[in-house]
């Protein structure tokens, strides 16, 4: 392995942890979101399940009810701004995610080229190195005989 291969190598580690890292921070941006539409819908629940028993009704449950109903209206509606943040963060971070994964693809194939060139170079010295007079001497002695 020459100084090229070995530093493409160093790279596809760097790569790696790098694309790691963007998949752990993308699961973890759509764990956020996950959560905060499972509060929206068990907000729009409570609001819908929330009504007045039908009949005489004291004045303090009503006002109870009607108290209840305002304070989940405005639960849900401070929750769109964290609800589309957090889209947003998703959003980033699946772009994130994909770059470092080409990146990371990239990174495999030049390494993959540079060592099929070292390969291809170091048969080539090899070659270059090698006696070819005796070989075929030999070659001559035994197919011509001695005779």
């Amino acid at each position: 392995m020459n100084a090229r291969t070995a530093r493409r190598k160093r790279i596809i580690r760097v790569r790696t942890v790098e694309h790691q890292m963007a998949e752990a921070n993308l699961a973890r941006a759509n764990g956020e979101l996950a959560n905060l539409v499972e509060l929206a819908k068990r907000l729009e629940t409570l609001r819908a399940d929330l009504a007045v028993a039908r009949g005489a009704v004291a004045g303090r449950a009503l006002n109870s009810v009607g108290e209840l109903g305002m304070r989940l209206d405005l639960a849900q509606e401070n929750l769109v701004a964290p609800l589309s943040n957090a889209s947003a963060r998703r959003d980033h971070m699946g772009a994130l995610a994909q770059s470092a994964m080409i990146k990371e693809e990239s990174a495999v194939r030049l390494y993959e080229r540079s060592r099929r060139t070292a390969e291809v170079e170091q048969e080539r010295r090899r070659d270059a190195n090698r006696s070819h007079r005796t070989q075929g001497m030999r070659l001559r002695l035994i197919e011509g005989g001695a005779a």
